[in-house]
């Protein structure tokens, strides 16, 4: 996961998996002690955590908790597996602005419309559901997650609601209630392109991160609008590519050079005093690209 990162003055929810052998695992307990930046002062001090049944482990931070702006503060979890005890270090960041993310599917395929013809509607007859799934063998050819994000249409209610879950193992579809059980409905499935957005955007801010840049300091999105666009494109093409030198695989590349070129030749609004405002001085310095690597 990446570093997390929570807004001061906010309740807020700490959350984390712990892996073994490359899976997820569910600890029988586990507590959080959280201490301030740079600091051995603990403010919160062997505190329980919630377990999710995937093994998702929450805490609730106050407001309180979350007062002073800072980095790094370190969080200690502390959790039993079969009766043995471990511990893993988390850092995380309280900040005053989070960087957004604003571009969309539709932005992806504006960008690059031959993605509709691979698998980006998908549509078939229900073998059966309920309210909430829609359940067809013949989606198996896809991977765990393909439309998970996206929405699935009803032909047969006239009905359209967000996708929650897809398990391509079973051929199930998890969506927001439809107004009745699907039996045999015929249906059209809209994947989403959520998770290779989240991938650009976090190769976006390590590059940031790279440059001694804060991401959460960059007060407009829309200035890394394009970059964000042609990264995504390029994990989107990444996804479908399936032999050396396809169509797909041309397509990553392309986008991934032009993504890396708009990177260098980027500027943004950098609040590098963290109040909240660009001053005239910050101002001036948004005039040096990135290629520089000056702040």
């Amino acid at each position: 996961m990446p570093k997390q990162q929570f807004m001061v003055d906010t309740l807020e929810q700490f959350q984390t998996y712990v892996w073994e052998d490359n899976r997820k695992i569910v600890p029988s307990s586990a507590t959080i002690t959280v201490y301030k930046p740079g600091s051995d002062t603990k403010f919160i001090d062997g505190a329980s955590m919630t377990i999710g049944s995937d093994g998702l482990l929450s805490y609730s931070l106050t407001a309180i908790n979350n007062d002073t702006v800072d980095e790094n503060y370190k969080a200690v979890i502390n959790y039993v597996v079969s009766g043995a005890a471990f511990t893993a270090s988390l850092f995380y960041d309280v900040i005053r602005s989070r960087l957004l993310k604003i571009i969309t599917d539709e932005d992806i395929v504006g960008e690059l419309p031959q993605i509709k013809e691979s698998g980006y509607k998908t549509h078939g007859t229900a073998q059966s559901g309920s309210t909430t799934t829609i359940v067809d063998s013949a989606l198996g050819n896809f991977p765990d997650d393909y439309f998970t994000g996206g929405s699935a249409y009803s032909i047969t209610r006239d009905e359209t609601r967000a996708i929650v879950d897809f398990k391509g193992s079973s051929g199930t579809v998890t969506t927001s209630a439809f107004s009745g059980a699907i039996a045999t409905d015929k249906y059209i499935l809209t994947r989403s392109f959520t998770s290779e957005i989240q991938r650009a955007f976090e190769k976006i801010e390590a590059r940031l991160v790279a440059l001694g840049k804060r991401p959460n300091l960059i007060l407009d999105p829309g200035d890394l609008r394009e970059v964000h666009i042609y990264f995504s494109v390029s994990e989107a093409a990444k996804s479908m590519t399936i032999t050396h030198e396809d169509f797909w695989w041309r397509m990553w590349q392309e986008y991934e050079a032009r993504g890396e070129a708009a990177f260098r030749s980027m500027n943004f609004k950098y609040d590098s005093s963290d109040d909240g405002y660009i001053s005239s001085t910050e101002e001036e310095r948004q005039r040096y690209s990135v290629t520089t690597g000056r702040r």
